[in-house]
């Protein structure tokens, strides 16, 4: 996957330093008072950190949006 935005380039770059992805960076470049990155990220895959992370997230999700009702009739089967 490519990246251009520089915004979620910053989010690979955060996530790449916590080893939730792997992913190459285009470095960055200083242009009138300005740092931005000088091309697209590329995210190579994500990492077995990342995809357990990916889980507990949706875990935490789905739980956070179950209404108690819902929760009972999930507990009666």
């Amino acid at each position: 996957m490519t990246i251009d935005v520089h915004e979620d380039i910053e989010k690979c770059d955060l996530l790449r330093a916590a080893r939730l992805i792997e992913a190459d960076l285009p470095p960055f470049m200083h242009y009138q008072g300005r740092t931005t990155y000088s091309g697209q990220a590329t995210v190579i895959r994500v990492t077995a950190k990342g995809e357990e992370a990916l889980k507990m997230r949706a875990c935490s999700l789905l739980n956070s949006t179950q209404r108690p009702a819902d929760l009972e009739a999930s507990d009666a089967r």
